[in-house]
């Protein structure tokens, strides 16, 4: 049997006129032997150039030897080799579905920052947003899709996704990216432009989140009127702003408000202070004037230049006396992003005009001398 095998090894190369070539390819389904030939034979199973037949189709050949030498060959045994995991790349493109959660329950901090993150497990979820999981999320069965447009005027910048995609490795969502035009009135107070995408937990590697959201204008020209009802997607005519719509936002996230003339709003800057170590408690006055009645809005921004602010306890007074907290030994950014504070308490029904109180204790007494830079209100009245 061995003299009749090697003869007709033997003719099989004369026959060829290549001779020393062989390859030798040792998987786990199996041995197979290539010669110089254009056709490769694998267990009884001849193929052309095209080695789609045989045993060697096999995901275990990933685990097999690969012995080459000279030769020329058509067919490369590298083609025969497919991970079993190759599903993660060179897949067709598939839509991803999503539900749509509202990050209002997320702290600033994590909102602002500008552009697109993929969370997939609650280690991840803690470390980047430092809030519980929301309900209707499960890690690791399911993963989250964090976008931001980082904090704009407000109202009239939105996010919405209308759908995402996979595509060879990158994670792509579209839909828009709604901005007010020239024709709108807008507020100084910024708000995160985001959204929070729930998405089952994807087979496929994701090398990257490409945003093709398209930018949209939204025209005042045809807004509600004057006295009329408004809210995020039902913007005020041109000259109008939507009254309470920050307050309601913010503190209840139930966004409302009422048409009101833009010139019922106002921005008013105050001077700085020094904030005295040993706990006493230090006042700066800003007189505010030409506004209407009432409070809609209020807004407070402080520049502090202290070496501890988390010592720092910072209250507001109005001209109706009623003080308000603005940080109380506030261990994170007082403005993350830039983005004013806007203090509970205040009723809606209280006197705009008139000197408001910024007053500030160091309530850790210790060597920590520091100041107030300035501070600025921004605020919305209307007639009582």
């Amino acid at each position: 049997h061995l003299l009749l095998a090697t003869t007709m090894w033997l003719a099989a190369c004369g026959d060829d006129g290549v001779t020393g070539s062989t390859t030798t390819e040792t998987g786990t389904t199996g041995q197979s032997e290539t010669t110089g030939h254009a056709e490769t034979t694998n267990h009884g199973a001849t193929t052309t150039g095209d080695q789609t037949t045989g045993d060697q189709t096999t995901g275990d050949q990933t685990t097999g030897s690969d012995t080459t030498t000279g030769g020329s060959a058509s067919s490369s045994s590298s083609d025969d080799t497919t991970s079993g995991s190759s599903g993660t790349t060179g897949s067709a493109a598939f839509d991803v579905p999503f539900t749509e959660l509202d990050p209002y329950f997320l702290p600033l901090t994590a909102r602002v920052p500008p552009g697109w993150r993929l969370i997939t497990s609650e280690a991840e979820w803690s470390a980047q947003t430092g809030a519980p999981v929301p309900m209707g999320v499960s890690f690791p069965s399911d993963w989250v899709v964090l976008g931001s447009r980082g904090p704009l005027a407000f109202p009239g910048h939105d996010l919405e996704p209308t759908a995402l995609t996979w595509d060879d490795g990158n994670l792509i969502v579209e839909g828009t990216a709604a901005e007010p035009a020239a024709n709108c009135e807008t507020f100084q107070f910024t708000w995160p432009a985001d959204t929070l995408l729930v998405i089952e937990a994807l087979e496929v590697e994701v090398s990257r989140i490409d945003d093709q959201t398209t930018p949209t204008l939204t025209s005042c020209a045809a807004g509600a009127a004057e006295g009329m009802s408004c809210d995020l997607v039902t913007p005020c005519a041109t000259g109008l702003l939507c009254a309470g719509l920050i307050r309601s936002t913010v503190l209840i996230n139930n966004p409302n408000g009422l048409c009101l003339p833009s010139g019922d709003a106002g921005v008013f800057t105050g001077g700085g202070l020094a904030i005295p170590a040993n706990g006493t408690t230090a006042e700066i006055g800003q007189l505010v004037g030409g506004l209407t009645s009432v409070d809609m809005d209020v807004v407070i921004w402080v520049e502090l230049d202290h070496p501890a602010p988390q010592e720092l306890v910072i209250e507001l007074r109005n001209p109706s006396d009623n003080q308000v907290q603005v940080a109380s030994l506030q261990t994170s950014p007082l403005h993350p992003g830039g983005v004013g504070i806007v203090p509970t308490g205040f009723s809606g029904d209280e006197s705009v005009n008139g000197t408001w109180w910024l007053v500030v204790r160091d309530d850790v007494v210790n060597a920590n001398n520091g100041s107030v830079i300035s501070w600025e209100l921004e605020i919305m009245s209307r007639f009582d």
